[in-house]
């Protein structure tokens, strides 16, 4: 069977479970704790405009620490105040992060004031990307620990307040000051502001040219930008100060595997899976060099982990169903292929194009079991 390229179109729903760089970075966290400022949106629910504080607040699980010191001022609006009340809103919030259709749902039950978007974009990048789009909201604040939406009317923010924004660093130690810098620069990608972010970015380096930190961001520009080969070698000068640093081997992985230097790729997700075995955004990532390393086997055992996180989760799975058929194709177990064709079938979220596919696959494998 003629192989389909793998994550031709990496599906989502994969990082509602852990959030993670767009290209499978982890997020660049120096080894001390962090003021609340950088960790949680504090400062974002500190600055909002009391009107918004009556109504209902949409929010990702990373603003949950914040709100629950903050939670007498918007329980009411849900017609809650227990922490629970909190806890059941970020699970039901959090289910709709990759899917703006699902989020419309919601809007449409609490018809909420403000959009907090806490955390690494790449959790919720299809939401974020939908209400930059929208014509009923408005951007209105970037920091460097996320989002903040408003219902349109409201005055959209603007790169050019950037320096604004990082002004509330300023009491901070220059190490934190240099990292607020690193974790805007990091949101501001995902607006396509890459002209501010590498800014920022390059202010760090004239800095602190030893920041492991600022290198590993760097290859996650170059990433963004498609350049893959400078890419690399950021990510292999964030190494040389430190080869133990997880976010820049990933940042490696990412970038040979686009590469196409699939070996080397390999050895790097083998060591980053054994030591985060649980990581989803780790899971993708190795499923998607081991199938381009021709390592179907061990791409089927990735797959099922893959899988299984979906499904406790209680997502989709019919997407990854597909290339664990096609993985298990290659290694000639056809009878478990056609099982997990059948299975991605019974998905109704399946794509049509997906679902042609896999009618096709299976019409194919029937056809050479005999089984038509």
């Amino acid at each position: 069977m003629r192989s389909r390229h793998l994550f031709a179109c990496v599906v989502g729903a994969i990082l509602l479970i852990a959030a993670g760089g767009l290209g499978f970075w982890l997020v660049t966290r120096p080894a001390a704790p962090l003021s609340p400022e950088l960790e949680t949106p504090k400062l974002a629910l500190e600055q909002m405009p009391p009107g918004l504080r009556a109504r209902p607040l949409f929010f990702t699980p990373s603003a949950v620490p914040a709100l629950k010191e903050r939670w007498k001022e918007w329980g009411p609006a849900f017609g809650a105040s227990s922490s629970a009340s909190l806890e059941q809103l970020s699970a039901e919030f959090g289910a709709t992060l990759q899917n703006p259709q699902a989020w419309r749902v919601l809007d449409r039950k609490w018809r909420f004031g403000a959009v907090l978007l806490a955390g690494d974009p790449a959790a919720f990048r299809p939401l974020l990307d939908h209400l930059r789009h929208a014509a009923d909201w408005t951007l209105t604040r970037v920091d460097p620990v996320g989002y903040l939406f408003e219902r349109s009317p409201a005055q959209a923010w603007r790169a050019t307040e950037v320096p604004a924004v990082l002004e509330a660093f300023q009491s901070h130690s220059k190490a934190e000051q240099q990292i607020a810098r690193i974790q805007l620069a990091h949101r501001l990608m995902f607006l396509e502001e890459m002209s501010a972010a590498k800014g920022l970015l390059d202010e760090v380096l004239a800095q602190n040219a030893r920041s492991k930190e600022v290198w590993t961001e760097m290859a996650h520009w170059q990433g963004m930008s498609g350049q893959w080969l400078a890419s690399s070698k950021a990510a292999e000068r964030a190494l040389a100060l430190n080869r133990r640093y997880l976010p820049a081997q990933t940042a490696q992985a990412n970038a040979l595997l686009e590469l196409g230097r699939f070996e080397e790729a390999l050895r790097l997700t083998r060591h980053l899976y054994e030591a985060l075995p649980g990581d989803p955004q780790i899971l993708l990532l190795h499923a998607k060099v081991t199938h381009g390393a021709h390592a179907f086997q061990e791409e089927t055992k990735v797959l099922q982990r893959l899988i299984g996180l979906l499904r406790g989760q209680s997502q989709s799975v019919g997407f990854w169903q597909l290339y664990l058929g096609q993985a298990y194709a290659a290694t000639g177990d056809t009878l478990l292929a056609m099982e997990q064709f059948r299975a991605a079938l019974q998905d109704a979220t399946l794509s049509e194009s997906d679902r042609e596919f896999a009618l096709k696959a299976l019409e194919r494998l029937e056809t050479k079991t005999g089984t038509l």
